[in-house]
């Protein structure tokens, strides 16, 4: 089996899995504020989001999603895979300094159209619960 990453449409099979850590740090968290501009007060103001009942500023779903691309287009199918769709549910929320575990696995295999269906979530290893769960579709260039 290949490493991940290295994966060609015929290497893929329905069940197969793949997983990897990401942490939501400092650096991500400003690269997204400073890239994007999204600063609504439930991402920047511990005080405002406490007294919306979190446990301080929420992280923007969309570093998420910023994950899973990564994940798709350089682990699992790797470069090779191109994202086409992502139906993504935000379950609870992330906090600066958590780490989160992707996991993937592929649910449908598309042989007309080279296109595989992923099933994926998003846990929370220090909050101890699942942030997001999505479905994807990928399809997979020939070369």
């Amino acid at each position: 089996m290949p490493y991940a990453g290295d994966y060609s449409f015929a290497d893929l099979q329905e069940g197969m899995e793949c997983e990897r850590e990401y942490h939501v740090n400092a650096a991500v968290y400003n690269a997204f504020l400073e890239t994007f501009g999204d600063t609504s007060r439930i991402h920047v103001d511990d005080a405002y989001a406490k007294a919306n009942g979190f446990k301080g500023r929420i992280m923007h779903g969309a570093i998420l999603n910023g994950f899973l691309s990564q994940f798709i287009g350089l682990h699992f199918p790797g470069p090779l895979g191109l994202l086409l769709t992502c139906d993504i549910r935000y379950l609870k929320p992330c906090y600066l300094g958590d780490k989160l575990r992707l996991k993937a696995k592929i649910t449908q295999k598309l042989e007309s159209r080279k296109v595989v269906v992923l099933d994926v979530s998003f846990y929370n290893e220090d909050q101890k619960y699942v942030a997001a769960k999505c479905r994807v579709k990928v399809a997979v260039m020939l070369n």
